[in-house]
């Protein structure tokens, strides 16, 4: 079935005097992952007709079913929600907004049942009590275990969405433009239906923005291709601040070799817990070279420091090592099937068995710190937007402790769908004026991306360049002259190359369906603005604070401030909020 079919039963139509198609829905949520999704659950709940539009198939596709098992909520004996709120501003270091903190460990338990109502599986002790995981920064154990990791919590999610006949999931579209309408806020948000590969609009009266990270824009990472961060520059473009974008959360153990691995990942919270795998991180020299489980930021110092000074393995990483566990075969056995038995079975059916073969492992971006600034009620500083999950900012500061991301995505999801439709609410009816406007002005922008250029050159190349250029100048380690010379770089990819892409087939101007070349033309354009918002942020940062490390300025600030930036004022410092408890 098409897509313009499937548009039809959901109520498609056209624009007044124009064959430009559209949709309408009150809330309009851009992103099908896991706080998208619990975004359009609680809003539809509230009686609004919402529209979720997803780049991927829905529940296949984006950051969320990539996501590991931990879910962060008190459960534990002794635990408190006091502690979890502590670990978490601590963990953060002290950059994370406490009023947003507060909302997060409040909630989260009660966000871990709304997840077992939809059909989420965790993994529960014989007496039907919740078996948690101790994770580094965890004063107790709180890491609840989803069965199927974040694909089995997706899959709950959309499950339950489906039930309400409120909702409807457009998938294979990518937003490029958010139209606003007369007091600031969105009307309708542009798409590339890439069924088609045309564009259309979805009238609203407010908008979620989902959209997971842009950890894209770095050379190695672990999250889907799909997280380039166009979300963020939507919401930029919209009027709304931005966040510590400089704040990238690197993961240390990423499997760099056998090379067929590449890129899964291997839990060190596990790894070298004696609790559960009592395995070793080893140098090349086969050392160990840290003492306790540190947290994630530490770590990946430690990792990248081995690396760095020549003590890293053949391959440039260093060994993750099973074999010399105090575990008995059967004991180590047991414990990564209860563990990480999506890792232990993919290895063998790859022919390499943890109990008796080492992996090499390096740090690779992970999470996005950084996002779309909003406050305890999902909201961004412009009108009728709000943003939840990874896609927002200033929670997790300058380090995520384990296990907050999942449990972020269903507290502030549900706040989002909440707010947004308490907006659309207020918003008597939908405003068409610019729509047309705006679709044919990303017409006329595939029209030129798809004529032949004697010189012209491909999304990916540039895209491979803009991301050398972010791996190699704001990564792991940064400092003002890197910094200033990825600026300087992506100032030439934005003058030079962006205004030559070209997507095949160059000559053709024959709109097509599923034309991949156009969206990540589309794609790589969002993402060269947003890495020099990125790099912006970084210089701006004169201090070493979590994942941020500044080679030329080691210490940490006494006070901690984010560094914002929008297109109204620029960058900018702010405090970061306080809470008495």
């Amino acid at each position: 079935m098409v897509l313009s079919n499937t548009l039809n039963k959901c109520g498609f139509e056209k624009l007044d005097r124009s064959n430009y198609s559209i949709l309408k829905a009150d809330v309009l949520i851009i992103g099908g992952g896991g706080a998208g999704m619990r975004a359009a659950i609680e809003a539809a709940s509230r009686g609004c007709e919402v529209i979720v539009a997803n780049k991927g198939p829905a529940g296949r596709s984006g950051t969320t079913p990539m996501a590991m098992e931990a879910y962060q909520a008190v459960c534990f004996p002794g635990d408190t929600e006091e502690l979890h709120f502590r670990d978490t501003v601590e963990g953060g270091r002290f950059l994370g907004d406490q009023n947003l903190i507060e909302a997060l460990v409040t909630r989260a338990r009660e966000g871990a049942r709304d997840l077992e109502s939809f059909g989420v599986r965790f993994k529960k002790k014989p007496d039907g009590s919740y078996d948690p995981m101790q994770h580094p920064g965890q004063t107790f154990p709180r890491a609840l275990f989803i069965q199927g990791g974040g694909f089995g919590m997706l899959m709950g999610l959309v499950n339950e969405s489906r039930k309400n006949p409120r909702i409807r999931v457009l998938s294979d579209v990518v937003a490029v433009k958010l139209v606003q309408g007369r007091d600031g806020a969105p009307t309708a948000g542009i798409f590339l239906d890439l069924k088609d590969g045309a564009p259309k609009a979805l009238l609203c009266k407010a908008v979620v923005i989902a959209t997971g990270g842009y950890e894209e824009l770095w050379a190695h990472s672990d999250a889907a291709s799909t997280a380039c961060g166009d979300g963020l520059l939507l919401a930029y473009e919209a009027g709304a601040e931005l966040v510590d974008l400089e704040m990238l959360q690197f993961y240390p153990t990423i499997v760099i070799h056998p090379s067929y691995l590449k890129g899964t990942l291997f839990q060190y919270e596990l790894i070298i817990h004696p609790d559960y795998l009592g395995g070793r991180l080893l140098n090349g020299l086969g050392k160990t070279f840290f003492e306790g489980i540190p947290l994630r930021d530490a770590i990946t110092r430690s990792v990248w420091g081995e690396i760095k000074s020549g003590r890293g393995t053949e391959h440039g990483g260093v060994h993750i090592d099973l074999t010399g566990t105090a575990k008995s075969r059967q004991e180590l056995t047991a414990a990564l099937e209860k563990w990480q038995p999506n890792q232990f079975h993919y290895l063998q059916s790859m022919g390499v068995d943890l109990r008796e073969s080492l992996v090499e492992a390096a740090p690779h971006g992970h999470y996005c710190m950084g996002g779309v600034a909003v406050d305890e009620n999902a909201a961004t500083t412009a009108p009728g937007l709000f943003a939840a999950g990874e896609a927002a900012g200033n929670l997790h500061g300058a380090n995520r402790v384990s296990g907050n991301a999942l449990a972020e995505t269903q507290v502030f999801g549900a706040i989002a769908g909440k707010s947004a439709a308490e907006f659309a609410g207020g918003r008597r009816s939908f405003e068409k004026a610019g729509a047309a406007a705006a679709i044919e002005e990303i017409r006329e922008a595939n029209r030129k991306l798809r004529t032949a250029k004697t010189q012209g050159v491909r999304p990916f190349q540039v895209r491979d360049r803009l991301r050398e250029t972010m791996w190699k100048t704001c990564g792991i380690e940064r400092e003002a002259k890197g910094l200033r010379e990825g600026m300087r770089d992506l100032h030439n990819i934005q003058g030079d190359l962006i205004p030559s892409l070209t997507v095949y087939p160059g000559e053709d101007e024959t709109i097509r369906s599923y034309p991949q070349e156009l969206q990540d033309a589309w794609e790589v354009k969002m993402m060269a603005e947003l890495a020099n918002l990125v790099l912006s942020s970084a210089l701006a940062r004169e201090e070493s604070r979590g994942n941020h490390n500044r080679l030329d300025f080691p210490e940490t600030e006494k006070d901690p401030r984010h560094v914002f930036v929008s297109r109204k004022e620029g960058l900018r410092f702010g405090k970061v909020k306080k809470v008495l408890r």
